[in-house]
């Protein structure tokens, strides 16, 4: 291995470990939803929750 590519594996190595660290910076990769999306998903997980109770019932509803 070339001494310049054992720095750059040693930097990447070290940039790893220190992202594990409590005082690491946190970087948000997401993108803000739209209004949209957020009602799209929402729908969908109302569906879901719907479809899902009348094949199997939660105690809640079965019992009380």
């Amino acid at each position: 291995m070339t001494p310049f590519a054992l720095l750059i594996s040693l930097d990447a190595v070290r940039a790893e470990v220190n992202s594990a660290l409590p005082n690491a910076p946190v970087v948000d990769d997401r993108r803000p939803e739209s209004a949209t999306m957020k009602k799209v998903r929402g729908f969908t997980a109302r569906t879901l929750r719907r479809a899902a109770d009348r094949v199997e019932p939660t105690a809640a509803l079965t019992y009380g």
